[in-house]
């Protein structure tokens, strides 16, 4: 063990100690975690810069000598994780004020279980962990506040899918221990069928901890993930959904030779979440649930640029699929912690306005906290993809994948690219809708007179460090790209070179290569020239404005001055988006007759007040599969144990035969 595999070993200790520490006292719980995420990021850090990290060892009950170590790709993940955890952890602190100690304990059992899982090297304490994740994570959101049954049945859902994603993940395993003989996550050279089932076994476990589509249906993640308390919703949806990443990127990296169908499946069901997850956000009308299918649309993205990178790699095009294994990495990055900022904002507008609800909000979180403010717009600006910020990058370096797709051989390659294109760019301006209507209902919105905010009490700190981090990794895109390459070097098992160079005067190594002849991208010249160009603006203003300023009243679409929440609403902002694309989310009214308008002595028609809700196309396919089954399995209970004992008997009978016929046999 050496003296980074020694403080990683402490730090995955360490959360397990956060969770018994929690249960004595729940603000030493998390800052037990706190101090073991801090280790974590230094162990992660360590291993990037010098090679990795070997922590301690054992013999496991297989005979098979086991460790906690990291690797270029499991440091990866440990680090965007340990950020995270970081943030959450702090911020717990002073959020989790209501809640009972249980919270605390369930918070440090998951962190303990994700950093093991990712930590081990035994596929065996990779499903310990696995399972330990899921269970801790039910245990989270059953500490939610709110009516008791709508909690439940959120933890339940989230629960079944979370065996269900178990199964798969153990189904895969199975694959690869047939495969190799052994347990240990190594290299796996095997012809035939069997590469291709574990493939499809762990793209469906994975992905359904992942939530993307067809996975998400019944809209589990969201309502999961917007049900949990604040802070652990930001660890749900940013490092437990980064588990399914990890987990599938490890499973590839022992799978060699992949077959180019891998990757269209993947690039398919990549797009589709996209296209699904940015328009369900953008007409969500819950603080939480917005970001929820957020993360929908952001694994997406992951799903998109390695379907690129596995495509390239069977057809051959070196170039393109290292880019885009870049791409992948770094937008798993840049969603991890974005999230997390969100996520935590949202709690930070429930502790201030009392409510989720968008239409409710009306910006009485405004002024509460300058700090979380600054963090909660950098955050949300990058979700939307806004430079210089890092969701920018990584979606510019996506899309820039996408427009290669016409170098790949198969036409029908080519034309699942082409779609995928098409879709990532449509979701790029649906989910620019959802996060400005984030943005301008929360904390943009002029607050009514008399609507105070409540003091935070240090929730925005954490928010403004995530979001600090989130500017810092997108100006600096290219060295962390540099930082990362042993990552990607992992994952397919040689170096590589980060794709990075210069641009004419700009230095050698400021610049994001895509391929020649394709988009040169520099994320630190960006700002240079934003604030240029805002120097320019803001000084063209101040020459060339009047003494004083005239003010003229609002226009508030003709209602009463002082009355700015009769004029719009969150679920106005995105009504035409529910009509334009009816076909998609099935939108249909709901009318409810409000009474009958008399006017002159003359009854005019009656007066409806009309609503919209959307449906989610998935979730009616497994509802009726669902009814099919349950109608399936009453019939076969009804002809198994129709209640008469004379067939009971003759079980028995049958029963009693066969037994002795075998051991005869035998």
């Amino acid at each position: 063990m050496d003296l980074l595999g020694g403080v990683l070993t402490a730090a995955t200790v360490g959360f397990f100690a956060a969770a018994g520490t929690g249960a004595a006292h729940r603000t030493a719980g998390y800052a037990v975690a706190l101090a073991a995420s801090v280790l974590l990021f230094v162990a992660s850090v360590g291993a990037l810069a010098f090679g990795g990290a070997h922590g301690i060892a054992w013999v496991g009950p297989l005979g098979e000598t086991e460790s906690l170590a990291l690797d270029g790709l499991s440091a990866f993940f440990t680090l965007a994780a340990s950020i995270v955890w970081i943030a959450t952890s702090a911020y717990s602190i002073y959020y989790d004020d209501q809640s009972s100690s249980l919270l605390s304990v369930f918070y440090g059992l998951t962190l303990g279980a994700i950093a093991l899982l990712i930590a081990c090297t035994s596929w065996v304490y990779f499903l310990v962990g696995w399972e330990t994740m899921t269970l801790a994570s039910y245990g989270m959101i059953l500490q939610a506040r709110g009516p008791s049954g709508r909690v439940f049945d959120a933890a339940f859902v989230f629960l079944a899918f979370g065996e269900a994603s178990t199964l798969f993940v153990l189904v895969a395993v199975a694959g690869l221990r047939f495969a190799s003989g052994s347990f240990l996550e190594a290299a796996v050279s095997s012809g035939g069928i069997l590469p291709s089932v574990v493939f499809a076994c762990a793209l469906v476990g994975f992905g359904l901890k992942m939530g993307v589509a067809p996975f998400h249906m019944s809209e589990w993640l969201p309502i999961a993930h917007s049900s949990a308390p604040s802070n652990a919703s930001a660890v749900l949806s940013s490092t437990l959904t980064l588990a399914g990443v990890y987990g599938l990127f490890r499973v590839l990296s022992v799978l060699s030779g992949p077959p180019i169908w891998w990757g269209a499946v993947t690039l398919g069901i990549g797009a589709v979440s996209v296209l699904l997850g940015a328009l369900f956000a953008s007409v969500s009308e819950h603080t939480k649930g917005l970001p929820a299918y957020s993360t929908i649309e952001n694994n997406g993205l992951v799903l998109v640029a390695l379907g690129i990178a596995l495509i390239a790699r069977a057809d051959g095009l070196t170039d393109l699929m290292v880019f885009a294994l870049f791409a992948a990495f770094y937008q798993a990055l840049a969603h991890a912690l974005a999230k997390t900022a969100v996520f935590l904002a949202a709690g930070y507008v429930e502790h201030s306005a009392h409510t989720f609800d968008l239409n409710s909000i009306r910006g009485r979180v405004k002024g509460s906290d300058p700090a979380g403010f600054a963090g909660t717009v950098a955050a949300v600006l990058s979700l939307a993809a806004a430079p210089p910020l890092a969701g920018f990058v990584s979606e510019w370096m996506i899309l820039e994948a996408l427009f290669q797709s016409y170098r790949f051989t198969p036409q029908a390659t080519q034309f699942i690219g082409l779609v995928a294109g098409a879709a990532v760019a449509l979701a790029a301006g649906l989910i620019l809708v959802a996060m400005v209507k984030f943005l301008g209902f929360t904390l943009l919105w002029k607050p009514a007179p008399g609507d105070t905010a409540r003091p935070t009490r240090g929730l925005g700190v954490p928010i403004a460090f995530v979001g600090a981090v989130v500017l810092g990794i997108g100006v600096g895109a290219p060295w962390v790209l540099r930082f990362v390459a042993p990552s990607v070097g992992a994952f397919l098992g040689t170096p590589v070179a980060a794709p990075v160079g210069g641009l004419l005067s700009v230095p050698n190594g400021w610049s994001i290569l895509s391929g020649s002849p394709f988009g040169i991208l520099s994320p630190p010249v960006i700002p240079l020239a934003l604030a240029a160009g805002g120097a320019v603006a803001f000084g063209y203003y101040a020459l060339g404005r009047r003494a004083g300023s005239r003010r003229v009243p609002t226009w508030m679409a003709g209602s009463p001055e002082g009355r700015p929440g009769e004029t719009y609403s969150s679920f106005g902002y995105s009504t035409g988006i529910r009509i334009m694309m009816d076909s998609v989310l099935w939108t249909r009214e709901i009318r409810t007759r409000s009474g009958d308008v008399t006017t002159a002595g003359i009854a005019s028609p009656a007066v409806y007040n009309v609503e919209l809700e959307v449906l989610d196309v998935f979730k009616l396919f497994y509802d009726r599969l669902v009814r099919f089954g349950d109608a399936v399995a009453f019939g076969l209970k009804r002809a198994v144990m129709p209640g008469r004992l004379g067939q009971y008997l003759v079980y028995v009978l049958f029963a009693t035969l066969f037994v002795v016929i075998y051991v005869a046999a035998a």
